[in-house]
C-alpha cells in the first residue's frame, strides 16, 4: 500500500481532507468522553446498542472521506456528498422535531451546503484510482 500522497491533489482538497479527519477525531473524542451522549437521529435520540452503532459510524465516515480527499480518490467525493445529504436531511428533521435552540444545527446546515457547492465545482480533482 502506497501511503505517499499524490502530488496532483490540490491544496484545497488536501485541506478539506485534513478538516474531515479532525472532525472524525472530534467525533471519536465525544463518543469516548461522553458515552451517555445520545446523538440526534431523525428526530429521535436512540440509546443502547442502536444509539452506539449510529454514533460510532460517523468518525469512520469522516476518516474515510478525509483520507480519500488527501489522496484525491474518486470514491471520496460521492462518499462526502452522500454523507452530507444524510447530514442535511437529518439536521432538518431534528430541527423540526426536537426542541431548540437550533443555532448550531442551522450553522451546520448552512456550512455543509456551502461546502457541498464548493466541492461540486471541484469534483474533478477527485480523480485518483
Amino acid at each position: 500500500m502506497n501511503l505517499k500522497r499524490p502530488s496532483n491533489v490540490p491544496f484545497d482538497i488536501v485541506f478539506f481532507g485534513i478538516v474531515m479527519i479532525l472532525s472524525g477525531m472530534g467525533d471519536l473524542y465525544i463518543i469516548i468522553a461522553n458515552p451517555q451522549y445520545r446523538l440526534p437521529f431523525f428526530g429521535t435520540k436512540p440509546d443502547g446498542l442502536i444509539g452506539l452503532l449510529i454514533k460510532s459510524v460517523h468518525p469512520f465516515i469522516h476518516f474515510g472521506a478525509g483520507f480519500g480527499a488527501i489522496y484525491g480518490k474518486k470514491w471520496a467525493y460521492p462518499l462526502f456528498m452522500t454523507y452530507s445529504i444524510y447530514g442535511l436531511v437529518n439536521a432538518m428533521t431534528n430541527r423540526l422535531l426536537l426542541p431548540g435552540p437550533h443555532r448550531i444545527r442551522t450553522i451546520f446546515m448552512i456550512g455543509t451546503a456551502l461546502v457541498m457547492v464548493y466541492l461540486y465545482f471541484r469534483r474533478r480533482q477527485f480523480k485518483n484510482e
